[in-house]
């Protein structure tokens, strides 16, 4: 690809997600020093304990944060689907990263430098408003799975909050689940039987109605007040 193709395609990039909000003037500075990247399945964008990343708008296919776990074992922390940043995190982490980024899929990012997108920062507060909004619904998610893996949050209220989130992420009462129940289960921290035993759970009661990868959120005020109990 040219030069001017490269640059014509990073600019296209820089309309997606939380950047949709910069100049001509901003967006524009953040391509001249970002660059396009392929990445294929089971491939490490990077790893925990790395000293520090730039941090990635995801334009195709699905990463996975990971952080490992006791045994040998990973704990899936986050599941990144396009036009989000994998973590705006490594913006701001010291003492190395504190997870790993790794292909679920095959797909595409933008690696955006470092030095470039805090000097927009400074002076965008709408970007620093979807940056911060994007910290919240992770560290919302995240204490959903701490809790609920000291046995405090059930996995009912655990299935109903992500069916909810999804729901206000993707703007639908339809969700169309790109990945399998066991990879879900995971986000979640539930076992694939759990995860199914609860959907079936919830349809029964009318809360919802689940056919293949397709999940209709029929009564979003209960699922709200199941997600809000104790």
């Amino acid at each position: 690809m040219s030069d001017q193709k490269n640059l014509q395609a990073v600019l296209q990039a820089l309309h997606n997600g939380p950047f949709a909000a910069l100049s001509e003037e901003e967006r524009g500075r953040l391509a001249r020093c970002a660059r396009l990247h392929s990445f294929a399945k089971g491939d490490f964008l990077y790893r925990e304990g790395q000293a520090s990343a730039d941090p990635a708008l995801l334009l195709s296919g699905l990463v996975q944060l990971l952080r490992s776990a006791a045994r040998g074992r990973e704990c899936m922390l986050h599941l990144v689907r396009p036009g989000h940043v994998l973590d705006a995190g490594v913006l701001f982490y010291e003492g190395g990263l504190p997870a790993s980024a790794l292909g679920l899929t095959e797909g595409r990012l933008l690696w955006l430098e470092k030095g470039a997108v805090l000097a927009v920062l400074q002076s965008n507060t709408v970007l620093g408003l979807a940056f911060m909004a994007a910290f919240a619904l992770r560290q919302r998610l995240f204490i959903h799975k701490l809790a609920g893996s000291q046995g405090r949050i059930s996995a009912s209220r655990r299935v109903a909050a992500w069916l909810l989130h999804r729901g206000k992420m993707e703007k639908s009462d339809v969700l169309q689940l790109d990945v399998s129940r066991e990879v879900l289960a995971r986000l979640m921290g539930l076992s694939r039987e759990s995860l199914s035993r609860e959907l079936s759970r919830l349809a029964g009661q009318g809360l919802i109605s689940v056919e293949r990868r397709r999940i209709a959120l029929l009564q979003k005020e209960a699922l709200q007040r199941l997600a809000d109990s104790f």
